[in-house]
């Protein structure tokens, strides 16, 4: 069974391939239940405050928790330091 490869080597990218880093700003930008991306949070904005290999940890404007979603359901609108 191969080896995956380490995070660093494959970063989460968003819908347009863009590479999210933590303490970016994204917006919701599909729904998905299945991985979190619920109606009520469509074009609702968030902090990236973790990531896996194939998931962020979003911590939505508003909200009090962290909700996991697939990188390619949001839009990366600010990364740390401007953008």
């Amino acid at each position: 069974m191969p080896t995956p490869a380490p995070l660093a080597a494959n970063p989460p990218r968003d819908v347009n391939g863009t590479v999210v880093p933590l303490q970016s700003r994204v917006e919701q930008v599909s729904v998905d239940k299945a991985y979190g991306a619920l109606p009520s949070r469509l074009h609702q904005f968030g902090l990236v405050v973790g990531h896996s290999a194939d998931l962020l940890y979003v911590r939505f404007d508003h909200e009090y928790h962290l909700t996991s979603l697939r990188p390619h359901l949001v839009r990366l609108v600010q990364a740390p330091g401007g953008f």
